[in-house]
C-alpha cells in the first residue's frame, strides 16, 4: 500500500489587507495609520498584510525595512510586497517578504479581521480541502446563533452563520459573524459581518448608534456614519468597494 502523502500544496484566494503608502515618509505613515488602528484595534490584530507600493511614484526611496517593522510593531503580520519595481522586489525577498505580480491578487481586498475570543473561529478556507463528488452535500451550513438577551458592554459575541440579537447592544458590546447580523433593538456598540472575507454579508438594527460597523473588514466608525440614519432602522452592506448606510 503506497504511504500517504506528507502534505498538501494548493493554490487559493485569500483576503488580505492592503496597505498602499502614497509618500515615503514614515513619520506620516506611522501617525496615519496608528490613528486608523486605535479606532478597531480588533480588527486589524494579526491581520495579513500587503505592501502594495504600486501607486508609489519613488518606491525605490521607501525604506522598506523600516515600513515593515513600523506595521509589525503595529500588529499586522506583513507578508508579501506588490509593485515598486525590481529593485523592491529584490529588498521584499531579503527581508523573508513575499512578492506579488501586477495581476496576482485582485486590487483593494478588504482586511481580514482577527479571530474572535468568545468561540474558536473555524479553520480558514485554505485550510479545507474536501474532495470527490459528495464533497458538497456533506459540508453543513453554518448554524444561525440566537441571542435573546441584551449584549452588554465588555462581551463579545461570535457566529459562524448569521447572528440574530432579540435585544440591545451596549455601548462596548461587539458582535462578530461571518454572515448576516440582525440587532432587533438598538446597535450602540460593534457589529463586524462577513468577517471571514463574505462581501454579500449586511448588518441590519432596529436603531443605528453603533460605534463601528463593518463588512468583510470595510469598515466605519462613528464619525463617519451618516447623521442622518443615528438611531434610525438602518442596513449596511458593500457596494463595490464602498460601506453603504442605507435606510430600511
Amino acid at each position: 500500500m503506497a504511504a500517504s502523502p506528507p502534505f498538501r500544496l494548493k493554490g487559493s484566494l485569500v483576503t488580505l489587507s492592503i496597505l498602499k503608502p502614497l509618500s515615503t515618509d514614515l513619520s506620516a505613515i506611522d501617525a496615519g495609520l496608528a490613528a486608523k488602528v486605535a479606532q478597531a484595534p480588533a480588527l486589524f490584530d494579526r491581520a495579513p498584510l500587503l505592501l502594495d507600493l504600486a501607486d508609489l511614484p519613488d518606491a525605490e526611496a521607501l525604506d522598506l525595512p523600516g515600513l515593515r517593522a513600523l506595521v509589525a510593531r503595529l500588529g499586522f503580520v506583513p507578508v508579501a510586497v506588490r509593485g515598486g519595481g525590481d529593485t523592491v522586489a529584490s529588498a521584499a525577498a531579503a527581508l523573508g517578504l513575499g512578492v506579488l505580480g501586477e495581476g496576482r491578487l485582485p486590487p483593494d481586498a478588504e482586511p481580514a479581521p482577527p479571530p474572535a475570543q468568545e468561540e474558536p473561529l473555524p479553520p480558514s478556507a485554505t485550510a479545507n480541502d474536501a474532495s470527490g463528488p459528495d464533497a458538497a452535500a456533506q459540508i453543513a451550513p453554518a448554524p444561525t446563533r440566537l441571542i435573546t438577551q441584551t449584549v452588554r458592554s465588555g462581551q463579545q459575541v461570535y457566529s459562524r452563520g448569521d447572528l440574530i440579537v432579540l435585544a440591545g447592544v451596549s455601548p462596548g458590546a461587539e458582535l462578530l459573524a461571518d454572515g448576516h447580523i440582525h440587532v432587533y433593538g438598538p446597535l450602540r456598540g460593534r457589529a463586524l459581518a462577513g468577517l471571514r472575507g463574505n462581501t454579500q454579508a449586511r448588518i441590519y438594527c432596529r436603531a443605528l448608534e453603533a460605534e463601528l460597523i463593518a463588512v468583510a473588514g470595510c469598515f466605519q466608525v462613528a464619525e463617519d456614519i451618516d447623521p442622518a440614519l443615528r438611531g434610525r432602522p438602518a442596513q449596511v452592506f458593500l457596494e463595490g468597494e464602498d460601506l453603504v448606510t442605507a435606510p430600511l
